[in-house]
């Protein structure tokens, strides 16, 4: 979430984006700031890459947005004892200044970058597959791949009740396609600590693809 800035605050520091700008660039901002929640990140990755290439900017314009104008702002809730878990809020004041910003923030980026760069990589990677998709398509991309990601990562809590048939039918057609591109996108998210391995994951979503979503085809 972004907040604007209030009423009468004082905007001569922050070197304005116009309208259309600024209309642009919120849902991105705000999509973007969740990479930094303290939750679980990775399931959300295929809704954050769709924002991303609905937005319309190219992947050098989505790189300079996220690592001089979000990653300043949001980094300090991944250091915090008390940071958000949902609906980071960000202050759009400081992110107009920082859209005009020339420079990466290198230092902190190599100190801190590290606990976002898996995270990003694998939106960028997802954000090139769903931009040449008309709407309908990348929609049935995105949730195929979520589906996927939260087999992969365990979310046991989830299930095939929350999917209608015809997300079921629109996935059967694709999934394939879909797994042969996620697979190594989660295998780079997967943390060495976690307990079971790439393989044991892969195969838990082969199994769950052959046998909630009819396809034999992953």
């Amino acid at each position: 979430m972004v907040k604007s800035p209030a009423r009468g605050a004082d905007r001569r520091a922050a070197p304005s984006l116009s309208p259309e700008d600024l209309a642009r660039r919120r849902p991105v901002w705000a999509a973007m700031s969740d990479i930094f929640l303290d939750t679980e990140v990775r399931w959300s990755v295929p809704y954050i890459a769709n924002c991303c290439a609905k937005s319309g900017y190219d992947d050098g314009t989505l790189e300079r947005i996220f690592w001089i104008e979000v990653f300043p702002e949001a980094t300090p809730n991944l250091l915090s004892i008390f940071s958000q878990w949902a609906g980071l809020d960000l202050d759009e004041a400081a992110l107009i200044r920082r859209a005009s910003a020339s420079k990466m923030p290198w230092l902190r980026r190599r100190l801190n970058g590290w606990m976002v760069e898996s995270s990003w990589r694998s939106v960028c990677a997802v954000t090139q597959w769903l931009r040449p998709l008309d709407d309908s398509l990348r929609l049935q991309f995105v949730k195929a791949f979520h589906i996927c990601g939260l087999r992969y990562f365990e979310a046991a809590n989830e299930t095939i009740s929350s999917i209608s048939r015809g997300e079921i039918e629109g996935m059967q057609e694709i999934i394939g396609d879909v797994w042969q591109r996620y697979e190594p996108v989660c295998r780079s998210m997967l943390l060495k600590s976690e307990a079971s391995t790439h393989e044991t994951r892969s195969a838990a979503v082969r199994r769950f693809c052959i046998n909630h979503l009819g396809s034999a085809d992953v």
